[in-house]
């Protein structure tokens, strides 16, 4: 089995690559002065894995370049952080179902599809073969032996929390609003108490913070000594990470899928795993 390390998945590429015995490909990646992008990928044949997150209209370029310089190849898409994933159905009428059109894309080469923690179930559906790993279970592992509450921003992320505080070894909760009368709207835990105690929120992206920085301010509100925050994908737009700390968050970390300063989690060994297991 062979690798090519896309633009924006070196690093996550290189640890898989090193933990399978495999070979990284040799790949030119470059931008002609008129914005066109261009690849080459030297010496692929067989069976090869490309390695590449969507994180920009620009990854998404390179991963369909990179996958139509290996015609001929047998190939597995692994994208750990699946953008477009959101858009998954029409919310107004006239739209596109982007994650559609992105999986017709990537499966037009690929035989399979590897990614990470994808958005919703609704988002699976477009895709032929895809094999969704939860990196969930590896959050809760980093935060083991710490007495810690973990907290799912909405009951949106209760199912990713729980998983998430069974392998912790911790207790969770989510917050949920409840009405006091016609003009005010209560925000707090379901059922624990968090005052006094080191609280992790957790969930599955944090894309421009807004969530996390609401629930950080509600919890410390209601007593928590301190709070953190945890994700799958870091994605971080419009200076999210300083506006995290600014709202008092003490640490923020993520998984490698977008690789970025605080990915301290690595999901290269779920993928190696699921790469096995064809």
């Amino acid at each position: 089995m062979q690798v090519v390390a896309g633009s924006s998945s070196p690093l996550l590429a290189k640890r898989i690559a090193d933990k399978m015995g495999a070979e990284i490909l040799n790949t030119v990646l470059k931008r002609f002065p008129d914005g066109e992008l261009y690849v080459r990928v030297e010496n692929a044949g067989g069976d090869v894995v490309v390695v590449q997150s969507i994180t920009s209209n620009e990854d998404l370029v390179y991963l369909m370049l990179l996958l139509d310089a290996l015609e001929g190849s047998n190939i597995t898409a692994v994208i750990p952080y699946m953008g477009y994933a959101r858009q998954d159905k029409k919310f107004k009428d006239g739209e596109a179902i982007s994650i559609r059109a992105v999986a017709k894309l990537i499966e037009s080469y690929a035989e399979r599809v590897i990614t990470v923690n994808i958005h919703s179930d609704r988002a699976k559906r477009y895709f032929r073969n895809l094999v969704d790993v939860d990196a969930m279970p590896i959050i809760g592992t980093y935060y083991r032996n710490r007495d810690i509450v973990m907290i799912s921003p909405d009951f949106g992320s209760y199912e990713r929390v729980r998983v998430a505080s069974e392998f912790a070894g911790c207790e969770f909760d989510y917050l949920e609003k409840e009405r006091i009368d016609a003009e005010t709207v209560e925000i707090k835990p379901k059922k624990l108490e968090v005052a006094g105690r080191d609280v992790v929120i957790v969930d599955d992206i944090i894309s421009t913070g807004g969530t996390m920085i609401e629930a950080t301010k509600i919890l410390l509100k209601s007593g928590a000594r301190s709070v953190e925050c945890a994700c799958v994908h870091a994605v971080l737009a419009e200076n999210a990470l300083n506006r995290l700390y600014s709202a008092g968050v003490k640490g923020v970390i993520a998984t490698d899928t977008i690789e970025k300063s605080i990915s301290k989690i690595s999901v290269a060994d779920l993928i190696v795993d699921a790469l096995k297991s064809d």
